[in-house]
């Protein structure tokens, strides 16, 4: 019976699925793409590491939170000049969420005999494309709000 005290309680065994990226590493695209890019990873990497539905929708609703908020940034003060600072902020702020959920989680899957993805492709992707997106659409906004 007191065999088991001294068993390990993580087992080395590789996590199932694909292997999740660092969580610290999405900071990189958050910083470069913003909101969308930090969310649309988190997401991606948060399926990787099995994270419940209510962790995955708080990073998702954070990711919408941070866009909208550029948004607003944009529609408020008719001004593209800190438009980019609102990016970084929001971004790394979405960030910090995705990080919150996922570190303890990744620990344990390294500690299980996995190892990390590479994040280079998916993270310059992310952080380009949703770095586009986002300035159609800021741009969109500001043409609107600056004819009204």
């Amino acid at each position: 019976m007191n065999d088991e005290l001294f068993s390990p309680t993580i087992r080395d065994q590789a996590p199932p699925g694909r292997s999740p990226w660092r969580p610290e590493s999405i900071v990189y695209p958050a910083f470069f793409g913003g909101p969308l890019a930090a969310a649309t990873l988190g997401l991606l990497n948060g399926r990787r590491l099995g994270l419940p539905a209510g962790q995955m929708l708080i990073i998702a609703a954070a990711g919408v939170a941070g866009f909208a908020i550029r948004i607003g940034v944009v529609a408020a003060f008719d001004s593209t000049s800190n438009l980019r600072l609102v990016g970084i902020v929001t971004g790394i702020l979405v960030w910090l969420v995705v990080l919150l959920f996922q570190r303890g989680r990744f620990r344990v899957a390294m500690l299980r005999g996995g190892k990390p993805a590479r994040l280079i492709l998916p993270g310059l992707l992310a952080a380009v494309g949703f770095a586009v997106i986002e300035a159609m659409v800021l741009v969109t906004v500001s043409n609107g709000s600056l004819a009204g």
